[in-house]
């Protein structure tokens, strides 16, 4: 591959300017008399509780009638009667092509799953790039979460139409977004396969980096990507860097990766040692664990975050807690996929950053954060480990708040409902059958609430959810053209599967016998 360059020609990207419109006339948002979690508290709550929201940010909480402000100035006043309010739940790890893929894939292990997600013979456009994102934005914010990163892949690479066909999406429902372009140019997988001697036919997942734009051109596409979008919609939507994974991207991919990141000031967001076959094929051409490799990659820092890193080395966690970089948890992908358990406990012990993704709705088959913290509530209850050492509800509701804040490079302003905290809060119904009788409301959040409960969601300061309907968008008609488009590409039950689908799971399913039975052995 030859030395790639970055697009000189690109203009740097345009800082957000500082806001110099008048307090007085950006909107004002009221939130009277709510319950609003308080993890500081005894019984984590406060009640009778106003929340005054200027612009984007909250700018006071106090009790119900002491805060100062113009009645007349109000643009809108919020009944919090039987209301608890809690910050937005952030949805650290998905992809948002699939929310249109739920329920297509039997369980299998995730080198077997790719293959037919690949091959399957649905019409990709950017307009069903846009459905299944706004789709998945829907779904979301009318079940509490108030921000997304979406690690996205397209089925042609790093692909200008889908990349903004999804951010526009995004623009259009409200939700606050973080979107990595997934980009890769390799497969060290299939290249050890190719080593052991077996052969792999011609398939669109195999074949995926001679059909795709070479890397050049998708690294442009990408840098193009980030100065048209990053920090726009006044800072509710911005670009993170995605290379797809250590086994998917080459030495000299990862540090244009890392120049990109640098010259525009934002994260990097990467898969990391998801499986067994992943950890082995690794060690075997890197010639180290993938932790370690990416630490000396220098993508080992605050504003990356690791996607799954279930086979880790000894050691790794240390190195996570002391690289600042953020770690996301993905429970029911994990286990859908049977691809492991990671150690959340020791994690958070040891002060590693985590955060909490639902996955791709192809590997979790939906978009609920609140089966997310169920799960990371029950999954991590070790009958060999002291019960005193599982985790709370509160550090794994946290984990989905100031954990994807994290993830998101906004640590310092997003998560907790304080002033000066961008104001992205969701109102659930006390009188939900989840909250009766309400007790310790993390107990409630974690094990209780499905997400029927959210009445009002607001996102960078805009009611976006109202008595449990989008505001911006026309639901039904986003949902009945969904339906029309799959129905119509869909005649049967699903798409059909690209030949020799069964016959490449078929090679790559006897390379996971070769290289875990050997492992095993050892």
């Amino acid at each position: 591959m030859r030395k790639l360059e970055l697009a000189h020609d690109v203009p740097h990207i345009h800082k957000q300017p500082g806001n110099s419109t008048s307090i007085n006339e950006l909107p004002h948002i009221l939130v009277q008399g709510c319950s609003v979690l308080a993890p500081n508290q005894p019984e984590h709550l406060l009640t009778n509780q106003d929340i005054l929201i200027v612009g984007e940010r909250i700018q006071e909480v106090g009790p119900s009638g002491s805060l100062s402000y113009n009645p007349l100035r109000l643009d809108q006043v919020i009944s919090g009667k039987d209301r608890l309010v809690i910050p937005g739940m952030i949805n650290a790890h998905t992809h948002s092509l699939e929310n249109v893929l739920k329920a297509t894939s039997p369980s299998l292990p995730l080198e077997l799953w790719l293959v037919p997600l690949f091959g399957n013979t649905f019409e990709w456009t950017p307009r069903m790039a846009y459905l299944s994102a706004a789709l998945g934005a829907l779904e979301m914010l009318k079940s509490g979460t108030t921000a997304v990163l979406d690690h996205l892949w397209t089925p042609s690479g790093v692909s200008e139409p889908f990349l903004d066909a999804v951010m526009q999406a995004y623009e259009d429902v409200g939700i606050r977004a973080a979107v990595a372009p997934s980009i890769e140019d390799q497969d060290l997988v299939l290249n050890c396969g190719l080593q052991r001697g077996l052969h792999f036919p011609e398939h669109p997942f195999t074949d995926r980096f001679e059909l795709w734009p070479p890397i050049e051109e998708q690294l442009e596409t990408l840098e193009q990507f980030i100065t048209r979008w990053h920090q726009s919609s006044s800072g509710r939507l911005s670009c993170l860097v995605g290379p797809s994974g250590i086994h998917w991207c080459s030495h000299m991919l990862l540090e244009h990766c890392n120049l990109l990141a640098e010259r525009y000031e934002t994260g990097m967001h990467i898969h990391a040692v998801e499986t067994a076959l992943q950890a082995q094929v690794i060690r075997e051409y890197l010639g180290q664990e993938g932790i370690a490799y990416l630490a000396d990659q220098y993508i080992m820092r605050p504003g990356t975050s690791l996607a799954h890193a279930i086979w880790l080395a000894p050691g790794d966690l240390e190195r996570i807690a002391c690289s600042g970089a953020t770690l996301v948890h993905n429970p029911v992908s994990n286990l859908r996929l049977g691809s492991g358990r990671f150690p959340l406990k020791r994690a958070l012990d040891l002060g590693v950053s985590v955060a909490l993704g639902c996955d791709g709705s192809a590997s979790n088959d939906n978009q609920n954060m609140f089966s997310v913290l169920k799960l990371a509530g029950l999954l991590h209850n070790y009958p060999r480990l002291d019960y005193k050492k599982w985790p709370g509800a509160a550090a794994i509701f946290s984990a989905s708040t100031t954990g994807g804040a994290a993830a998101l490079g906004l640590a310092s302003v997003l998560g907790e409902i304080a002033p000066g905290q961008l104001a992205d809060l969701v109102m659930l119904d006390l009188n939900s059958t989840a909250f009766l009788p309400l007790r310790d409301p993390y107990l409630h959040l974690v094990y209780c609430e499905p997400g029927s409960a959210v009445e009002t969601v607001i996102v960078h300061g805009e009611t976006v959810v109202e008595h449990g309907k989008l505001a911006r968008l026309d639901e039904a008609a986003l949902i009945q053209e969904v339906r029309e488009l799959c129905q119509k590409d869909w005649q049967t039950q699903m798409p059909a599967i690209a030949e020799n689908t069964h016959a490449v799971m078929s090679q790559i399913d006897t390379l996971r016998h070769m290289v875990l039975h050997h492992q095993n052995k050892e």
